[in-house]
C-alpha cells in the first residue's frame, strides 16, 4: 500500500493518512520550502504486497582530477606581478592567482598537477615552485610572448589534453602582427580550441581586474604603441578547458575564490542524485496545497483534479561552478516541465541543505539542495516530469569588458566579445542541458 503525505484533508482520510505514514523508509525531515523547524515520522514495515520506495542512492566518489596550469609570462603580463615587499601589497592577480595554484597544489581532488610557462615557444614545464616565485614577481625577465590563437593551440594539442584541466591565465590581449588578421578573430580562435568541438570539451571563462605596474601593450597601436601604468586597473582572464564534468568539479573545489564575472561553454554534469522527500509545508508565508501526493514504485502517485499537489525533491549540485549553487541563480534557470500536465518551481523554495540536516537525517545526505514542486494538472494516467538546467548564453558581463579600440587602459579588453563568440560558435546552436533529471508521476483518480 502506498504512502500517503497530505494537508488539509477531511477526517476519514486524515486516519487512512496517519496508517499510510508508517510505510516511509526511513526517519526523515519534514522539509519546508525556507527551512521552518523540522518535524519528524517514524517508519515501520511495508504492508504486504507493496513495493517500499528505494533508498536514497549512495553519492559516487568522482576520480581526482588531473590538472595542467599554464601562465603566459610576456612583457604585457610582467605589470600583474610586481616584486613585493612588507611596504608594497600584492595586487589582485598575485592574490587571486597565488590562491589558486595553491589551491591547485594542495587539493584533495587534484590527483596529478603540471605547471607550465607560456611563453614565445611552446608551453615549458616548471616546476610549482618556479611559477609561485613568477606571480609573486621573483623574475627579471619577460618573453616576448605568442600570439594568442598560437598559445591556446599549442596548449591544447597536447597528447592526451583533452583528458584533463587545462587552466589558462592570461591578459588574452590579441595583437597580431598581420593586421588583417583582426577580421577574422572568431574564426582564428574557433581554429585554435578545434579540439574543444572535436573532443566535446567544455570552457569556463573567469574575468578579473588588478592594479598594473609598468609597460602596458595595447592591441590598438595608436596613438601609442605601449604606456607605463602605475597601479591602473586592467583584466586578466583565468580559462579553463576539459572534460565538461572535469571543468565543474574544479571550478566548484578549487577555483573557490572565482570572481564574479564567469562564462560557461559546454558545460554539463553526470545525472545528480534526485528524489522526491515527502513533506509538509509549514512555512506561514507559503500558502500550503490540499492534494494528496504518494511514494511508489520510485516514482509519485498524486491526484491533482481538485487541488494543486505540492512536494520537495533533494538534489546533490555539489559538482556545479559555486556561482550555480547559489539559490537565487537555481530559481531562475531551472527548468519544470510536464508533457499532458502543468508543474513549476515555487517560488523562493530553493534553498541548501544545512550541515545539521545532511548528517542528521541518512535520508538527506546525498543531496546538497531542497527544492519545492507545484503539480496543479495532469491529464494522462502516467507522465514523467522533468527538472532540467539549461545551459545559460554568454552572460552580459562580457559584452561590458568589450571594447574596440584599447588604447587607454580600462576594465575592457579588445576583442572580448569576438574571442567569446570563437568559443561559443565552437559548439552546437542549441547548446545541452548542464543536467536533466526525472520522476514518473501516476495519476490517482
Amino acid at each position: 500500500m502506498p504512502i500517503s503525505v497530505f494537508a488539509g484533508v477531511p477526517a476519514p482520510r486524515l486516519f487512512r493518512c496517519f496508517r499510510l505514514a508508517s510505510l516511509f523508509f526511513g526517519t526523515i525531515s519534514l522539509l519546508t520550502a525556507c527551512g521552518s523547524e523540522p518535524a519528524e515520522t517514524t517508519a515501520g514495515k511495508p504492508a504486504k504486497g507493496t513495493k517500499a520506495p528505494a533508498e536514497a542512492p549512495a553519492s559516487a566518489e568522482a576520480a581526482p582530477l588531473h590538472v595542467s596550469v599554464f601562465l603566459e609570462y610576456s612583457g604585457g603580463m610582467k605589470g600583474f606581478v610586481p616584486r613585493g615587499g612588507a611596504d608594497n601589497p600584492a595586487t589582485e592577480f598575485q592574490q587571486r592567482i597565488g590562491a589558486l595554484i595553491t589551491e591547485t597544489q594542495v587539493s584533495g581532488a587534484v590527483a596529478e598537477r603540471k605547471y607550465y610557462l607560456c611563453e614565445n615557444a611552446a608551453p615549458r614545464p616548471v616546476k610549482f615552485e618556479q611559477l609561485r616565485d613568477v606571480v609573486q614577481g621573483e623574475v627579471s625577465q619577460a618573453a616576448l610572448g605568442t600570439e594568442l590563437p598560437q598559445m591556446l593551440e599549442g596548449i591544447l594539442n597536447r597528447p592526451k589534453a583533452g583528458e584533463e584541466v587545462s587552466v589558462v591565465i592570461s591578459d588574452f590581449i590579441y595583437g597580431p602582427a598581420r593586421k588583417s588578421d583582426f577580421s577574422q578573430l572568431p574564426n582564428l580562435i574557433r581554429t585554435s580550441i578545434a579540439p574543444v568541438s572535436q573532443q566535446q570539451l567544455a570552457v569556463a571563462v573567469f574575468g578579473e581586474t588588478s592594479h598594473f605596474y609598468g609597460s602596458y601593450f595595447p592591441a590598438v597601436k595608436t596613438p601609442v604603441q605601449k604606456r607605463t601604468l602605475n597601479g591602473e586597473k586592467v583584466p586578466y582572464y583565468v580559462w579553463v578547458i576539459g572534460p565538461p564534468a572535469q571543468v565543474a568539479r574544479y571550478a566548484a573545489e578549487v577555483f573557490r575564490n572565482a570572481p564574479a564575472q564567469q562564462a560557461f561553454f559546454g558545460l554539463k554534469t553526470k545525472t545528480p542524485a534526485f528524489a522526491p522527500l515527502l513533506t509538509k509545508l509549514t512555512d506561514p508565508k507559503l500558502k500550503s496545497s490540499g492534494g494528496t501526493v504518494y511514494a511508489e514504485n520510485n516514482g509519485l502517485t498524486l491526484n491533482p483534479s481538485d487541488d494543486p499537489v505540492d512536494f520537495s525533491v533533494g538534489l546533490d549540485l555539489k559538482e556545479l561552478p559555486a556561482a550555480w549553487q547559489k539559490p537565487a541563480f537555481l530559481a531562475q534557470h531551472l527548468q519544470v516541465r510536464l508533457p499532458n500536465g502543468q508543474a513549476s518551481l515555487l517560488p523562493n523554495s530553493v534553498r541548501p541543505l544545512t550541515d545539521e540536516e545532511q548528517s542528521g537525517q541518512p535520508v538527506l545526505a546525498p543531496y546538497t539542495h531542497v527544492v519545492r514542486l507545484r503539480v496543479s494538472k495532469l491529464a494522462s494516467p502516467t507522465a514523467t516530469l522533468t527538472v532540467s538546467l539549461p545551459a545559460p548564453e554568454t552572460p552580459d558581463w562580457v559584452a561590458a569588458w568589450s571594447t574596440t579600440n584599447d588604447n587607454t587602459p580600462a576594465p575592457r579588453t579588445f576583442g572580448l566579445d569576438q574571442i567569446l563568440t570563437g568559443v561559443r560558435q565552437s559548439y552546437p546552436t542549441t547548446l545541452p542541458a548542464v543536467f536533466t533529471v526525472q520522476l514518473p508521476l501516476k495519476n490517482d483518480k
